[in-house]
Formats: C-alpha cells, structure tokens, sequence
C-alpha cells in the first residue's frame, strides 16, 4: 500500500521553526488529520494542511522559542502546553475510536464500581475497628456447658460471670448485658422499643461518653437501686424532638419482655443521651437499662442468659488470657460434677469482640470479596486486551511518529496519557456505579449484617481498583511500544499495512489473557451455581411448618393488668377464641417462641424410665408454650397421640407433647406416649403426643429436640405461663387481609395490648433466608458478568484473528479449502482455550471449594451437577462467541481479500 506523505515544502518550515519539545506531536496530530482528509478530497487536503500553516504563525513561534530570558519559567509553559496538547489529542483519539471507548469505559466501570461498593461493605463490616476505645483489648467470652457443641460458644450463667469478674487476672474488667423489650408511653400510643440492660460498668468500659447527661452509676446496678435509662440520640429526637430538658424528667415503661427480668415501676428518670455514633451491640438498640444482678444470690449455674464482654489488661495476649479460663473452666467442671458434665465438660472461649458481632456473616463477605476481585481483574484483562489489539494497530502510526522526531518516551507518556483519561471517565461512571450499588445492598441486605447503617464509600478502595485498571491497561498499551525494534518500524514504513499483522509475542500474550479470563469465569460461575442450588434446596426443605396463608403477631400485654399467671392464660384463651370466629380465619393459636424468629431455649429434663444422677447428665430439649390450635394452624402434623385441647388446664394432669428428634433420643426410639417427664424439680408430665420436628433456628439447621407445654398449665409443671405470646392466624383468604379484623378483635378483648411488628409466615421465611439470598444474588450477578467477559474476551480475540488473517483465508479458500474446514478450524482456535480455562477453572473451584462447605446446603462443595452445569454452559458461550467470527471467515470472497491486500 502507498505511504501517505504530508505536503513536504509546509512540513519542512514547521520542522525548521516549531520549537523542539512540540514539534514531533504537532506534526503526527497534522499529519493523522490529513490523511483522514486526503481520503475525502486531496486537493481540500493540501491547502487545509498549508492553512494550518499560516494558522500556526511559525515565525512567531520561532522568535518565541529563542527568547534567552525565565529558561526556568519558559521550560515550565512549555511542559504544561505539552500536556494540555497530549490531552487534547488523547480526547480525539477516544472521541474518534467510539466502539473502543465505549466498550472499554463499560467494562472498567463495572469492575471498578462493583469491586468499591462491596470492598467498602466488607471493610465496613468486618475491617474498621469498633467505635470503642482501644477496641483491640476487647473481647467476647463464651460458655459452653459440654452437653451440646452445635450451640457453640454463646451465654453464661450469673454464678459463671461473677467467677470471670473475681478470678480471672488478665481482664482490667468484666460486664454483662441482656437484650430485653420496653413498651414505652400510654395506653393510647403505646409503642415498643428493643433495650440492651447492661451492668452499670459497661458503658464506661467502652470509654464512650454520653453527649447530654450521665452513664449508670454503681447503686443503680444493685438489687435494691433505682431505675434509670439512657437513650440513643436517633430516640432522643425521634421520640422527644432532641429536648434538652429531657434529662431529669421521666418516661413511663410499662414492662419487659422476660419474665424473669426485673419489672420497671413507672415513671423512669432518663440520666443520659449518647451521641450520634453510639451503637452497642448494634442499631438496633435505642435504649440502655441498668442489669440489676444480686451477687449474693445470684440464679442458678444451668440458666445461661447472660451475653458477656472484657477488656483485656494492658500487655495481656490473648492466648495468655485463653490459658487462664481454661484453668478455670477445668476448676469449674470439678466443682460442680451435677450441673457440668465431665466429658467434654464446662469450656469457655474468648475471641476479639469484633469477631463476635461479625463472625456469622464473615464468611458470606470473604467470599463476595474474593468474587468481585476477580471481576474486577477479568474486567481489566478483558481491556488489557483490547488495549494491546488497539497497540497493534497503531504500530504504523507510532513507527511514522517516531520516524518525524518523536521519542519513545514522549509516544509513551501520550499512550499514558490516553489510558490515564479513560481510566478516569471509567472511574467517575464507576464512582456512581459503587453509591447506587452500595445503597442496592443496603436495601436488600439482611438486618443481620452488622454495622451496615455506617457503611460509606471507601475512597482508598476506590483509588486502588482505578490504580489497578490504570495499571493493567498501561502495561499491555505501552508493550508494543517497548517490543518493537527500530528495524521493525522501519519495515512498517516500508511496507504498509500488511506488515502490521500481531506478532507472536502478542498473539501469545493475547491467548493467554483469554485463558486468565476463562479460569476467572470458571470459578465465579461455580461459586454461584453452588448457591443458587443452595438456595433452592432450602426453598423446597419441609421447615416443618406450613407457610402460606399465615399472619403473624407478636403480642405484649401490660404488666399492671396481667401480672398474675391465670390472668395471662385467660387473656390467651379468650384471644384465641374469638380470632377463630372472625371470618375468614381458619384456625388461630399462639406460641412463645415463633420459628425462625427467635433464638434456643434450652432446659434440662428428666426422663422417668432413663433417670440421671444430675443435671450435667440430663437430656435438653427446646421449651416451648404453645395454646390449643398452634399446630393445627402451622401445620405441624402429630405423628402419635394427641394434641392438646382445652381440657388441659392448671387444674388438669400435667401433660406435655414432644418433637420426634426428643422421642427418638430420649426414650432411645421407644414409644414416648403414656410415659412421664418433668423439669428438674417440677411435677412430672405425661407424654399424650409426638409431634413432627420444625426447624426452628433456620431453614438450613437441623431441627432441634423440642418440646411442648400448654399455656395454661406452664406455671404450673414448667415454671411460667409466659406474658408476651406471639399469636399466629391461618386465613382462609389473603393474611393481610386479616390484619384489621384481628386487631379489632385484640382491641375488643383489651386496647391496651401492644402489637410489634405484624407480619405473614410468608415474610418471616424470607427474612430467615435473607442472607443466603443476598450473597446468592450478588454471586450470580458476577457469575453473568464473568461468563459475558469471558465470552467477549474469545469473541475479541478470534475476530481480531479472522481480520489480520483474511489474506492469507482467501488464499487458502482460492485453493480449494472448504468454508467447512475455515469454520471449524476458526472455532477450534476458540475452543481450545476455553478448555484450558476450563481445567485451570476447574482445579481452582475444588480448592476454594473447601472456603465454602459451611456456606452450601444440600450438596457438597464438589456438587458434580454444578460443575457439569458450568461446563456445558462455558463451552457453549465460548462456541457462540467462536462462531460468528468464524461463520464472517467462511464466506471470505477469495478475489475481494486478495486484491485488499494487493
């Protein structure tokens, strides 16, 4: 092909008076465009290029350049005008490569907006440290009496934290807190409130002043001490409009959940507002009370309730403090044979309090992490290599700027330059990409992740993933630049456009960027296949309970009125009686604990054809209090016996109903009905029926043993009939559409009952799962991405191959070759890699795998199924993607490629 040459007469004045530091990209920028304008028309093009001539004022330019005087300052104009030229000239290139800039800027936005948001969340979540001060020497401890290590490390007994708070050397000091509820205001605007009550030396161990007021003072943690409260600073406004004269003055509480838990006397002094940023354990918290724990007479070792926190003292690891309450655990274990069994016995372990808050979500978030990483590295060697195909075709524009007078380092600092304004057009897009993602999450994102109200933007992570894309693109920009010899830009100027085709080296690299990409894609691909057959086993796993059409409603009665037991079980009978007359109610009950929305209640029971010597040796099961009609509503079927009616009464026999994993282990697959069981000094209770286990902590948990009480006789044969009972309606119609006939129902029975948080069955589930959705989610959306750069990284490289390759196609095709064999070869070429991607994919995946084995439910972490799935699903993307350049290849007209090239 003929070389284009710029008139020789004008390009010989600029390069005789445009000063040195400007002359080789001035005249490359001219010559670029006309060329483009010889195209159209030469002779337009000739006096364009004399006229910008004129335009340029040489003389001036060349008096300017010899002025002698401010060399320091003239050096520094010129430095500037470079850059402000190389700017400019960048813009033009991106301006004028639009499929280029646009696919490059999309994909480097994507995977710099999606890498910030979610590094952000984790960094958030599980990185910064807590707002305490010196959150490093905070630390949970935990109990675990030995009978069952599946509950793992969680609450102690009084007796338990008054030994860590006497004996245990290396804490500087030890507290407690217990999560409880508050009906606040009258009878008219009653409303509840989550509390935290705390030792009244926990809030100064957080070394966290109160923004208005005090904290707890010692006397208002003892038995006998005042009552007081102190509230977040989101209730103090909300609630009281931010008045500062709320200190001093009292609010009215009208009970707490528990009923073990101290009962609050109206009014309540507030002594404290905490500021803005304070948060313990978590938000959801807006108030603070006084633990009033009675070290002389404290309860019983076996009643664990009590969440526990220490500082360390200064200089005290804590492996040396682990070593110190194992000592006492071994002490504990000893002392008290009856409440601990001896094998494994009583055990305590202490960890970092952040690990605490954040441990059940730790995983979920390392693997997010781990998977956006790998988006954001495929996004950057799929621009990598459009970077590097662009490098190639502009070889024959470098080596004619370089044969003018520009040096390698100045064509390098424009390629710089260049890739520097894309990576920033890509980084504002992706800027905005990470606030609307990172807002996305916290819409959808479970109430269980913690700390995420806090959560912002996280600008080094930002500046990272921009410096990582600027550094990929750079490095494949400037590596045809570095490659090339000066005898290869010579044969370029020679030769033409034909001497352009890829060198091996950058074929090779190029193959090796879409192998990167494939094995990227793999693994991404794997991991949510996984949870997205994970989820789906968890939607068709029997729960046990039924699901659909229920309506849901926690009920908090007032103290005043229902303080008594047989108040509060004829409250319950009398509810439950007339919701099941309210049409289009099909049945109607109530449970003390709802499934799937509330914690373990473990008790140790007594078994009369199995008797221990002690407590440390005796059967737990999970307590619940339930009224008749509770089963038929939820649907837990009854295997054996019966249920309970209203014949069982205080004034009734004690009976009892008991889960199939209890019948199973306590009475060791024996028939359970008829036979007798009680709670370590209660009456005992007949076992009239074995009912269907329910997986009452979550859906992916095993069900638990379990057994029943009837309300009515609880505190009689099981130490209470409880206050605060959560009434469950089976609607033979919508549920919701049952909200306000079964509230007006509750107002008619007593206006005073507060109702928190009505909800279906429905929405229960859903939130109950909303984590795995979540990470489910997110792990699919990468997948997709993955799987489309990956199929664009093999559609890229083989249509670039079929381009430089048309020449020598229409050869083969002009002797004889088959569009056939062109085609299959083509896609071949294609082919080929993926299956590389595949098995390094593959090899990948089973090693990570084991990071996830606690994430995946119902398969194993190798689930044969998913890998094949990926597999197939890879191959045929990456066929699709082969296949359309190779199909342009086949119908190749030999006659047009061979004059092309001509």
């Amino acid at each position: 092909m003929k070389q284009v040459r710029t008139p020789r007469v004008a390009t010989a004045i600029l390069w005789m008076v445009l000063p040195r530091g400007e002359r080789e990209f001035m005249l490359g920028d001219l010559m670029e465009q006309y060329r483009e304008r010889r195209e159209l028309n030469r002779i337009k093009a000739w006096f364009w290029y004399w006229g910008q001539l004129i335009r340029l004022r040489p003389l001036r330019v060349a008096a300017a350049a010899r002025k002698p005087p401010e060399v320091g300052a003239r050096r520094f104009t010129l430095r500037v005008d470079s850059l402000i030229h190389d700017f400019k000239y960048a813009g033009r290139f991106l301006r004028k490569s639009p499929k280029f800039t646009i696919a490059a800027a999309a994909i480097l936005t994507l995977g710099i907006g999606s890498n910030t948001a979610l590094f952000s969340v984790a960094h958030g979540v599980l990185l910064r440290p807590l707002p305490y001060h010196e959150p490093g020497r905070l630390v949970a401890v935990g109990g675990n009496t030995g009978k069952d290590l599946s509950l793992g490390f969680s609450n102690v007994s009084e007796p338990e934290f008054l030994d860590l708070a006497t004996e245990i050397s290396s804490f500087q000091q030890v507290a407690a807190y217990n999560s409880a509820e508050l009906t606040i205001g009258d009878s008219s605007r009653a409303r509840r409130i989550s509390v935290m009550r705390v030792t009244a030396n926990l809030l100064p161990m957080l070394g966290v002043n109160p923004l208005m007021g005090r904290l707890f003072n010692r006397d208002e943690g003892q038995p006998d001490g005042e009552d007081a409260i102190v509230l977040s600073h989101s209730m103090w406004q909300r609630e009281f409009g931010a008045d500062p004269d709320i200190i001093g003055s009292t609010i009215s509480l009208r009970d707490v959940a528990a009923t073990w838990a101290t009962q609050y006397e109206l009014p309540v002094p507030v002594v404290g507002i905490m500021p803005p940023s304070f948060r313990f354990p978590d938000a959801e918290y807006e108030a603070w009370v006084p633990l009033k724990l009675d070290t002389q007479d404290p309860h019983t070792r076996s009643f664990h309730y009590l969440n526990s926190i220490a500082r360390l003292k200064a200089g005290t690891s804590l492996a040396a403090a682990q070593n110190e309450v194992n000592v006492l655990a071994a002490r504990t274990t000893s002392d008290f044979p009856d409440v601990y069994a001896s094998d494994p016995g009583y055990t305590i372990r202490i960890q970092p309090y952040l690990d605490r808050i954040v441990g059940h979500v730790s995983t979920s978030l390392y693997l997010l992490m781990g998977a956006v990483g790998f988006v954001l590295l495929m996004a950057c060697v799929n621009v990598a290599n459009l970077v590097l195909v662009r490098g190639e075709a502009r070889k024959s524009e470098i080596a004619i700027r370089t044969a003018v007078g520009a040096s390698s380092g100045r064509v390098m600092r424009q390629l710089l330059i260049e890739n520097v304004l894309l990576v920033s057009i890509s980084g504002l897009c992706g800027a905005c990409l990470a606030i609307l993602g990172l807002n996305t999450i916290r819409t959808i994102a479970s109430k269980d992740v913690p700390r995420l109200d806090q959560i912002g933007i996280d600008g080094r992570v930002f500046v990272l993933s921009a410096a990582i894309a600027l550094a990929f693109s750079l490095v494949f920009a400037v590596f045809p630049v570095v490659r090339d010899s000066r005898g290869n830009r010579q044969r370029l100027l020679t030769h033409g456009r034909r001497s352009c085709s890829t060198g091996r080296s950058s074929s090779v690299v190029r193959r090796l960027l879409v192998v990167v990409e494939v094995t990227f894609a793999v693994m991404l691909a794997t991991g949510a296949g996984l949870m997205l057959r994970s989820l789906h086993n968890m939607h068709i796993t029997d729960t046990g309970f039924r699901i659909d059409n229920v309506l849901t409603l926690p009920l908090y009665p007032p103290t005043d009125t229902y303080g008594t037991e047989q108040s509060r079980v004829a409250l319950y009978s009398e509810l439950t009686d007339r919701l099941n007359t309210v049409p289009g109610v099909a049945s109607a009950g109530a449970i003390f604990r709802l499934p799937l929305a509330s914690g373990h209640f473990d008790m140790s029971i007594d078994v009369e054809d199995y008797p221990v010597e002690s407590t440390a040796d005796a059967q737990l099961g999970d307590i619940q209090f339930a009224t008749p009609g509770f089963f038929e509503t939820l649907g837990i079927g009854i295997i054996r016996g019966r249920l309970f009616d209203t014949h069982d009464d205080a004034d009734a026999p004690p009976v009892v109903l008991v889960s199939e994993s209890l019948a199973s282990t306590a009475w060791r697959g024996e028939n359970p009905v008829g036979r007798r069981m009680r709670m370590f000094g209660w009456p005992w209770m007949e076992v009239i029926g074995v009912v269907e286990d329910v997986r009452h902590y979550g859906v992916a948990q095993d069900p638990r043993p379990a057994w029943y009480v009837p309300h009515a006789q609880g505190y009689v044969s099981a130490f209470t009939s409880p206050q605060n009972m959560t009434i469950v309606v089976q609607g033979e119609v919508d549920p919701l559409s049952l909200v306000g006939p079964v509230r007006e129902t509750l107002n008619s029975v007593d206006p005073g009952i507060v109702v928190s948080q009505v909800r279906t069955m429905e929405d229960v589930y859903g939130a109950a799962l909303n984590t795995e959705r979540l990470v489910t989610v997110l792990l699919t959306i990468f997948g997709v991405l993955a799987f489309s750069l990956a199929a664009v990284g093999v559609y890229g490289l083989i249509s670039l191959t079929v381009s430089q390759r048309t020449h020598e196609i229409g050869l083969r095709m002009a002797l004889g070759a088959a569009s056939s064999k062109v085609l299959r070869h083509t896609m071949g070429e294609g082919l080929v890699l993926t299956l590389a991607g595949l098995v390094f994919g593959m090899c990948g995946s089973v090693v990570l795998s084991r990071g996830i084995e606690s994430l995946v439910f119902g398969i194993t972490p190798t689930d044969p199924l998913t890998y094949s799935a990926v597999i197939v699903l890879l191959l045929a993307a990456a066929a699709g993607a082969s296949w359309i350049p190779a199909r342009r290849a086949s119908r190749v007209d030999p006659v047009a490629a061979l004059k092309s090239e001509a």
